[in-house]
Parts: C-alpha cells; structure tokens; sequence
C-alpha cells in the first residue's frame, strides 16, 4: 500500500477503519497478504496514535508468529512494523517482548534478508529502550 508513506495517508488509512482488516490478513490472508499486510502496518506504525491502534487490534502476537513462520518476505515486513510499533512507546516496547519476539528477532539477525537483519536491529535496538528488555535480549543471546 503505497500511500501508507505519506505521513497524512498513515492517519487517513487509519482514519477509513483500515487497521482491524490488515491485522486480520496477518493470520488469514494469503501469503502475498500476509506480507503487504505487515508491511502496511509497519508503514501505518510511524504515527504515533497508529501504534495504539495496531496494538490495540492486536497485531502484535501476528506479527511475532511471522517472525517464525513467515516467508522471508513476511519475516522481514514483520520485524519493520515491530521496529515502528517499539518506537518511544513503552507499552509496545513490553508487549513485544512478552509475546516473545526477542528470540526470532535475533535469530534473523544471522539468517534473514539483509533488511531482515536491518530491520531485526532496529526492532531490538528500540526494545532496548525498555531497561528489562536489555536484559531479555541479552539473555537471549544478542550479545556474544
């Protein structure tokens, strides 16, 4: 979805009721849905409100199971919106972790894309924000 770039599209898709049909397409959709669907939502996720409301429809565990049984593509698209949805947002921050995205994020850090590996990074370097998240994460195994 392209116009989920421009920052007025993000709240206008939003706006329109688009977030709950995307969340579903993470679970239900084809692949190819699957795939756009998480890479919308990573788009939708640089606003600011958009990142309760993705929560809130519980995107949150969806994107997780992708990080695992996603194409690489879906992968990939899930640990973007997952590095957008921990953006200065505590609440994101600790409800990533609790559904357990620590792990297969650093799994993809040595064997996803090169943007799953960006993207990868990006999400554990804004859950680091949160000091028991370090702590996860380095548990986990981030640091050799």
């Amino acid at each position: 979805m392209l116009q989920s770039f421009n920052a007025n599209n993000r709240v206008a898709i939003a706006g329109a009721g688009a977030i709950p049909p995307l969340v579903t397409l993470l679970t239900s959709g084809t692949v190819g849905a699957k795939e756009k669907a998480a890479g919308t939502l990573g788009n939708l996720a640089l606003n600011d409100k958009n990142q309760v409301s993705i929560a809130e429809a519980g995107a949150i565990p969806s994107l997780v199971n992708l990080l695992t049984s996603g194409t690489a593509i879906a992968k990939e698209k899930a640990a973007g919106a997952l590095w957008n949805l921990a953006v200065n947002n505590d609440k994101n921050q600790v409800t990533i972790a609790e559904a357990g995205a620590i792990p297969p994020l650093i799994n993809l850090l040595t064997s996803g894309t090169t943007d799953a590996k960006e993207n990868a990074a990006g999400a554990l370097r804004n859950l680091a924000a949160n000091d028991k998240n370090k702590v996860s994460i380095a548990e986990a195994g981030a640091i050799p």
